[in-house]
């Protein structure tokens, strides 16, 4: 058979035994309670009015309603405590995330970079059609060469080569040695 906890009961100040275990658990302030310790406040002093004989029993009962007002208020002073170190936290995080940014946009502008950073692929692509657009342009197709002479299709493993390398040498902003050139063209020749 299970064994049951045994209960332990203790006395408040006017002699009230309670539960020691019920009082352990945190409650919420919750708007009832807050009018039942003002309207005690009330109750008490009318008592203490019309009922004077039991002045020593309205005394134990003004101290535990004090003993509860200043454990509320201890309470909602953690609390406050605690809002203001997480708003706290929060403040220090979006600093740092401020000059996080800050830091990485300086450090863009002071390598002279005016456009968001664009991906291998990208600048690949806009450094081959800006050194070999592939198509003759418009002005040379009215011209008065003669239909005889074969167009020749574009080098393709030259303009991959070619576009490689001015991208990577203006990536690096320096001229590649020729072993990183073979590289490149073995590379090159891998994918064709």
């Amino acid at each position: 058979m299970a064994k049951q906890g045994k209960k332990e009961f203790a006395l408040t100040a006017s002699g009230f035994e309670y539960d020691k275990e019920l009082s352990k658990l945190s409650i919420k302030v919750f708007p009832a309670l807050q009018a039942l310790i003002f309207n005690q406040h009330d109750l008490i002093e009318t008592c203490q009015k019309y009922v004077p004989e039991k002045a020593i029993f309205l005394e134990a009962h003004m101290a535990e309603l004090v003993e509860v007002e200043e454990t509320i208020a201890k309470e909602h002073a953690k609390h406050l405590a605690r809002k203001e170190e997480l708003k706290k936290k929060k403040q220090v995080k979006e600093k740092i995330n401020k000059v996080s940014q800050q830091a990485i946009e300086t450090e863009t502008s002071v390598k002279g970079y005016d456009e968001p950073i664009k991906d291998a692929e990208t600048l690949m692509d806009e450094t081959a059609k800006a050194i070999s657009p592939g198509l003759p342009s418009a002005r040379f197709s009215g011209s008065t060469i003669t239909a005889s002479i074969k167009q020749e299709e574009p080098d393709i493993r030259r303009i991959a080569i070619g576009a490689s390398i001015k991208t990577l040498e203006f990536l690096l902003r320096r001229n590649l040695t020729e072993q990183e050139l073979s590289v490149i063209e073995t590379q090159v020749d891998a994918y064709l």
